[in-house]
C-alpha cells in the first residue's frame, strides 16, 4: 500500500485540521511550512503545522482549491462569515504560493480584471461544464454498449440507467454494429 502523508495544522484557539493526502512528502513538508508561516502572521499566534502519515479513517481537507474564478468565488462566499484555521487564502497560498494565490484570489472576489470579468469567469465556467458535457454524453454512449454486450438486452433498461434517449441508445448501439431488433428475433 503506498504511503500518503497529511499536513497537521494545530493552531492555538480551534481545532486541529488535516490536509491531505500528499503522495510525495516533500510536497506535503513545502505546504505544511507555507500555511503554518502564512497563519501564524494571519492570526497573530503561533500556529504550528507539521507533516504526518495519513490515516484514511480521518477527514482531510482537499490541498488543492478550485483555481478557477467561478468555483472559488462560490467556495468563498460560502465560508465568508466562518472563523476557522487554516482559512481558504491560506491553503490556496500554501498551494499555489504568494503572488499567484494573490491573482487568483483577486479574479475569484472581483477585485482583479475588468467590467468584464464577471462575464468572462461566467464563460469560461459555461466552457468548462460544455465540455464536461460532452465527455460524458461520449461515457455513457460507451456504457450504453457496454450494457447491451454484457447481457442488458431491454433498451429501455439501458435507457433509465444511462439517461440517453430511446432514439440515442438505438443509435449507438447501430453504429457500434449492433442491430436490436435482431438480439429480439433471437429469443
Amino acid at each position: 500500500m503506498l504511503k500518503t502523508y497529511a499536513v497537521v495544522v494545530v493552531p492555538q484557539d480551534h481545532p486541529t485540521a488535516l490536509i491531505g493526502p500528499f503522495i510525495a512528502k516533500t510536497n506535503a513538508q513545502r505546504y505544511a511550512e507555507r500555511i503554518g508561516r502564512f497563519e501564524s502572521r494571519r492570526t497573530e499566534r503561533q500556529v504550528d503545522a507539521f507533516v504526518a502519515v495519513a490515516h484514511p479513517h480521518y477527514d482531510h481537507l482537499d490541498p488543492r482549491l478550485p483555481t478557477d474564478p467561478w468555483t472559488l468565488g462560490e467556495l468563498i462566499a460560502e465560508q465568508e462569515d466562518q472563523d476557522v484555521v487554516p482559512c481558504l487564502y491560506a491553503r490556496l497560498h500554501a498551494q499555489l504560493g504568494g503572488d499567484i494565490a494573490e491573482e487568483v484570489w483577486s479574479r475569484a472576489t472581483g477585485w482583479g480584471g475588468d467590467e468584464t470579468s464577471g462575464r468572462e469567469q461566467l464563460l469560461a465556467a459555461a466552457e468548462d461544464w460544455r465540455t464536461q458535457r460532452v465527455g460524458a454524453a461520449l461515457a455513457l454512449k460507451r456504457i450504453a454498449v457496454e450494457l447491451w454486450n454484457g447481457g442488458m438486452e431491454n433498451v429501455q433498461d439501458i435507457r433509465r440507467a444511462t439517461g440517453l434517449s430511446r432514439t440515442t441508445v438505438y443509435e449507438v448501439l447501430r453504429a457500434a454494429g449492433i442491430d436490436p431488433a435482431e438480439r429480439y428475433s433471437e429469443e
